[in-house]
């Protein structure tokens, strides 16, 4: 017999419900945890980073210590860039002067180096001109050297020459600065008188011509002469190269001793690669250029004959023009009264000398050599600074030198080499 089937009551609906339902809760719960976690990361993720604040005290001076060098020296660098930035700030600014540019200074410097004292030149104002008058001891100077002194002072003071006029034996030189309205003027002129009281010491310098040509013994005797003299070597011959090398090795100054054309040319003849008159700008250069390039420790040159030539002034101007590229002095051999050579060196600015006396003309007797000391003896009252030239060509030139040479010294002569001679207390040209 079927039994009948239970008809499921309220109460049992009630907890089937209930069983349904936490059954389903359940399910959601690791849904709501994780939900939670998220939210929890997000809200950690969007809050600011606190930083330590720095140690203090000791506890700073303990994180200095461990700093790397790199550490320091970017501290430091950040420190310096602090300083600056303090100092340019407009409390702390920095005046600008208001004092007007003065050459005065440098003048005075200039002129203490040229021998000049105070008491010694004048100052006069007028306007914006300020002049000074200045003597120049004649023993010493000549206006062309004294110029090219003072103008490169005062260029290396920032100066600028406005003006020169020459007018005889005196020179005006006007410089000027920028940024002022002054106007500084030197009048340089030559005047014994002021001088009379210092005593001034007498020099020789001595120049052997011809070399080049000698060699062998004669020419080992001639290197043992005192490095003061100075040897004048010929291009162009067996021996030239070696006497340059040789004398320049000893320390001693030579020259290039240039062929010029003479009175009575071609039959008076100087030699190969003689400068002549007829000759063009250009072949003087390339004919002087040649034979510097060949003597190239040589200091400058002089003239071998050369009584024609050195009396022409397109001629010497050419020559000068070469001498001043190449930085050489020149020194005129006076073999013509009339002799240009040596104005148009001044005035082409390169370091001029003049020769005074000839050792050994006419001859080199006992006689003769009386003759020439108490001639330089003569001349150096009026100008105590002297050149003299002799030759190279015998044993006889040389032991007549060497006893000249013992003669003078003890007479009171300085020996000097020829760049020395009347700048041997004299500044330097910048």
């Amino acid at each position: 017999m079927n039994k009948p089937k239970k008809t499921p009551t309220k109460t049992t609906k009630r907890k089937t419900s209930k069983a349904k339902k936490k059954k389903q809760d359940q399910g959601l719960l690791p849904y709501i945890l994780m939900g939670l976690v998220a939210v929890v990361a997000i809200w950690l993720i969007l809050q600011p980073i606190k930083t330590e604040p720095a140690p203090k005290d000791k506890d700073a001076e303990k994180v200095a210590q461990k700093a790397t060098p790199a550490k320091k020296a970017q501290a430091k660098r950040s420190t310096a860039t602090k300083d600056k930035t303090k100092d340019k700030t407009p409390a702390k600014a920095v005046k600008k002067s208001t004092s007007q540019p003065d050459l005065e200074p440098s003048i005075i410097a200039t002129l203490k180096e040229l021998g000049v004292g105070e008491k010694l030149y004048k100052k006069q104002k007028r306007g914006n001109t300020i002049t000074y008058q200045v003597p120049l001891d004649q023993n010493v100077y000549d206006l062309y050297y004294a110029n090219m002194v003072i103008k490169g002072r005062m260029e290396r003071a920032g100066a600028k020459m406005v003006n020169a006029v020459e007018r005889g034996k005196r020179q005006s030189l006007s410089f000027s600065l920028p940024d002022s309205k002054t106007t500084w003027k030197l009048e340089i002129y030559l005047d014994s008188k002021a001088y009379k009281d210092k005593a001034q010491p007498k020099t020789l310098a001595i120049v052997v011509d011809d070399f080049g040509e000698i060699g062998g013994k004669l020419l080992d005797d001639f290197l043992f002469l005192p490095q003061a003299v100075t040897f004048a070597i010929m291009p162009g011959y067996e021996n030239s190269v070696t006497t340059m090398e040789r004398a320049h090795a000893q320390g001693r100054e030579s020259i290039a001793h240039i062929p010029m054309e003479p009175i009575g040319y071609p039959q008076v003849n100087p030699g190969k690669g003689a400068i002549l008159v007829q000759m063009s700008q250009q072949e003087i250069r390339k004919t002087l250029t040649k034979h510097l390039d060949q003597l190239h420790l040589c200091i400058g040159i002089n003239n071998h004959m050369g009584s024609f030539a050195t009396t022409d002034k397109d001629v010497m101007r050419h020559v000068m023009s070469v001498l001043k590229e190449r930085n050489k002095l020149f020194l005129d051999s006076r073999t013509s009264n009339v002799s240009v050579a040596y104005s148009e060196a001044q005035k082409a600015h390169v370091p001029a000398y003049r020769n005074h006396i000839f050792l050994d003309a006419p001859n080199i007797s006992d006689a003769n050599m009386d003759a020439k000391i108490k001639q330089l003896q003569s001349m150096s009252q009026s100008n105590p600074n002297l050149i003299a030239i002799t030759h190279c060509h015998s044993r006889e030139k040389l032991v007549y030198l060497q006893k000249f040479i013992d003669r003078i010294t003890k007479a009171g002569f300085t020996l000097v080499p020829l760049s020395k001679s009347g700048r041997y207390y004299v500044p330097k040209i910048i």
